[in-house]
């Protein structure tokens, strides 16, 4: 099963955890890798917020991308589903909201909060319509606070920097 429709390479497995990626980037060139995890060591679990508990989605182990407009979740072994992904850019629409989180035991973790909204349906391909999700990946090999940092400011980018195609040069003293 896969959600929100990432399109992946025909050898992706073989491709998970190497220098070459597993999914096809926006062909017009404006979508670019800027952190990818090392290890399938993260797991991700997706409820919904409802009190029937709808939706229960757990996996085991997992690669996260992020780029300059998703966010990128495969599943490398185990799990309910075998990609995951959120468009930033609809961020908005989403609802979505996001937090680090630091328990005294046990590994870090990310918390996400989404509503899924019915236009457009692409936002939140896979899930039930106007209903709230949690989200969580725990990081269990480390990399969480870069993997936020880098998170933090491709959201920024994604809804208030739409503009923006490239970065500006630095200025330098003369």
């Amino acid at each position: 099963m896969s959600i929100n429709n990432v399109v992946l390479k025909d050898n992706y497995s073989k491709l998970l955890g190497t220098s070459e990626l597993p999914f096809v980037l926006a062909s017009d060139g404006s979508e670019v890798i800027r952190f990818s995890s090392s290890s399938p060591r993260q797991s991700l679990s997706i409820v919904s917020k409802q009190s029937d508990n709808s939706v229960h989605i757990n996996t085991k182990d997992g690669f996260i991308y992020l780029t300059t407009k998703r966010f990128i979740y495969i599943t490398a072994s185990q799990g309910d589903v075998s990609t995951f992904s959120v468009d930033l850019t609809l961020s908005p629409r989403l609802q979505f909201s996001h937090e680090l989180k630091s328990p005294w035991f046990g590994p870090n973790y990310w918390e996400f909060i989404f509503f899924s909204t019915p236009t457009p349906s692409i936002a939140s391909d896979g899930f039930p319509k106007n209903e709230y999700f949690k989200g969580q990946v725990k990081f269990n090999d480390g990399g969480l606070f870069q993997f936020v940092e880098v998170f933090n400011s491709i959201l920024n980018d994604a809804v208030n920097n739409t503009q923006i195609d490239d970065q500006l040069p630095s200025y330098s003293e003369i």
